[in-house]
């Protein structure tokens, strides 16, 4: 969160100062409290489980942003974005398997995580109606300071030299997808945006293997498919309406 809020700080001052002050201190405080929780589900699945499970499980973020925009921002669920949040929760159960597998709070952490980043999704959403994207993007990031500084006291450990690189990269990783996601959510509703969150399962499985050995098993594959073909029908019908209005 420092290292995000270093990158993209300096750029606010220089181009938009008078942006920086915001008043929608409630809905930026909600949403950063979700991504903080949503990240620590996260980290914490990675921890115990293969990457692919915890991202293929996350892939159902979309479905739960755009329930929470139709519920809280007027966005309208007909019968088909229903039948594709039904879809994707089977692709989900798939995934974690009850009944066949050892559920524990790491196998279903994707779930947590995919929670905490719809609630945060569905924020930005609505912040970017009033409050410029790169702010609404920096204060995410802003408010996390205080929020995991506690726990980061509690349990430090001093990274080395050799850490900084990839923290430094981590940092400026995740800035700049918060950066992109709050202009893109500014400029489309929801379930135009989001189906873009399925590239991560090829792109997480691929660098999993990459650098760990980690092989997602046939079942993780088949529970993707399933959430992202519920989620890309949801998006092709949104298309298809929008043309059509």
């Amino acid at each position: 969160a420092l290292v995000g809020c270093a990158f993209l700080g300096p750029w606010i001052l220089m181009t938009r100062p008078q942006a920086i002050v915001v008043s929608r201190w409630g809905l930026y405080s909600i949403r950063s409290v979700a991504t903080y929780g949503a990240m620590l589900a996260m980290i914490y699945g990675i921890a115990h489980v293969p990457i692919a499970d915890v991202t293929s499980l996350l892939l159902t973020t979309p479905l739960v942003t755009v329930l929470l925009a139709a519920t809280f921002l007027g966005e309208k669920v007909g019968l088909h974005r229903w039948a594709a949040l039904v879809v994707g929760c089977a692709g989900a159960l798939l995934i974690i398997r009850p009944g066949f597998a050892t559920v524990t709070f790491a196998s279903v952490a994707g779930l947590a995580a995919a929670l905490g980043y719809g609630i945060a999704n569905a924020s930005t959403k609505a912040l970017t109606r009033t409050d410029h994207p790169d702010v609404v993007a920096f204060w995410m990031y802003g408010l996390i300071v205080p929020l995991s500084l506690p726990a980061a006291i509690w349990h430090w450990t001093t990274p080395s030299w050799a850490d900084m690189p990839v923290i430094l990269f981590l940092g400026a990783a995740t800035i700049m997808s918060q950066f992109c996601m709050s202009r893109a959510l500014a400029s489309a509703d929801t379930s135009v945006v989001l189906p873009a969150y399925y590239l991560q399962m090829p792109f997480s499985a691929g660098c999993a293997l990459l650098l760990f050995d980690e092989v997602p098993a046939a079942i993780v594959w088949l529970g993707a498919a399933v959430i992202a073909g519920s989620a890309y029908y949801t998006a092709l019908r949104e298309r298809r309406a929008g043309k059509a209005g």
